[in-house]
Order: C-alpha cells, then sequence, then structure tokens
C-alpha cells in the first residue's frame, strides 16, 4: 500500500483536507498562471500533470481557455493521463509539435533534468511558450526522488541558450523569509 493510500485509510478526511489546503506560494503562482495562460493559443502539453488539479477547487486544463487542446501527461499510469511518458525521452512526442508545454514542479525530481529540459525544447514549436515552475525553498517531497532546487540566476542559466525569458515571477517570499519558494518562468523559443 503506497504512503497516499496509507494516509488516506488512516486519517480522518478534515486532516487530510487540512494537508492539502493551498499554501500562499500556491495560490501567487495559480493567479500568475491564469493570467499568462489566457494567452496561449493551440495545443498545450502538461508535463508531471497529476490529477491536473491546481488546490484551489479548479483544474489546469481551465486555465488555457484559448487553447486549441490540452494534453496531460505522467510517468506513472495511476494517474490515468493522456500521455504516459518521461520527461527525460519523449520518442512518442513528434518534433515542435507544442504551442505551449507547460511544466510545474517536475524538473527537481528529474535526476537528469538537463535531458528532461531539451527534451521540452525538442517538442515545442519554434516561438513556442514554456510556462516553467521550479522550486527554491521546498521540503524535501517525493523522497528519494527529490534532487534538485533552482535559483532565479540558475534558471536564467539553463534557459539562455534556448528561450528568450519573457517574464520570470518569484512566489512564497514571506516576512520571516526574503527568499522565494517557487519561481514561475514564461519563455519563448525563438523562431
Amino acid at each position: 500500500m503506497s504512503l497516499r493510500n496509507f494516509a488516506k485509510a488512516v486519517l480522518p478526511r478534515f486532516v487530510i483536507d487540512f494537508l492539502r489546503r493551498p499554501t500562499k506560494a500556491r495560490r501567487e503562482s495559480n493567479a500568475w498562471l491564469r493570467a499568462h495562460c489566457r494567452d496561449v493559443k493551440g495545443v498545450v502539453l502538461s508535463i508531471g500533470s497529476g490529477r491536473d488539479d491546481d488546490r484551489e477547487g479548479d483544474f489546469y486544463r481551465n486555465y488555457f481557455p484559448n487553447a486549441s487542446s490540452y494534453t496531460t501527461s505522467e510517468p506513472f499510469p495511476e494517474f490515468d493521463c493522456d500521455l504516459l511518458l518521461d520527461v527525460r525521452h519523449m520518442p512518442e512526442v513528434a518534433e515542435g509539435s507544442y504551442d505551449c508545454v507547460y511544466c510545474s514542479g517536475v524538473l527537481e525530481h528529474v535526476d537528469d533534468f538537463q535531458s528532461g529540459l531539451d527534451e521540452i525544447t525538442r517538442v515545442l514549436k519554434p516561438g513556442g511558450i514554456l510556462l516553467l515552475g521550479l522550486p527554491f525553498r521546498q521540503p524535501i517531497h517525493m523522497g528519494e526522488h527529490d534532487f534538485w532546487r533552482f535559483t532565479e540566476h540558475g534558471i536564467r542559466f539553463l534557459l539562455k541558450d534556448s528561450y528568450v525569458v519573457q517574464e520570470m515571477a518569484s512566489f512564497g517570499v514571506t516576512k520571516r523569509m526574503d527568499f522565494p519558494a517557487t519561481y514561475w518562468v514564461k519563455a519563448s523559443k525563438p523562431k
């Protein structure tokens, strides 16, 4: 039995709901995403979609009202996504087939995140949009599959050869902690 299933079986519903309530950083990130996803047109690939739940009662697919399609993906079959794929190697996805790639909270769990980013770049059309969320100050999650944290400067360095960063925002800054929980980037792949 997985830890998640064990928790559901043992913990009262109100405890689970309390633990899943959106953090300040999540609420801020979702607001930023809603604003930036509205303009996205064409086909969207969501990498690491999970259940596509924004933890505020909506689904991320609804953030893209002008997209012609929204494809979910996961490396794990239990999520019942449209595509079962490993971001490090996606031969089932044709080069330049998506107008937008939405990737939130994934690359910190990828041992070879550069291969993941290279594959994302490969499947994104020239002129396409990358919406990328990366953690900086977050607790360890997913145990032994939690490898990396990213700074603003590291993110800019990672994207400099393949993207034009249009906007970068940080979320989860508090009075006690003046460094962010997470970063969000909107970048475009040059034509």
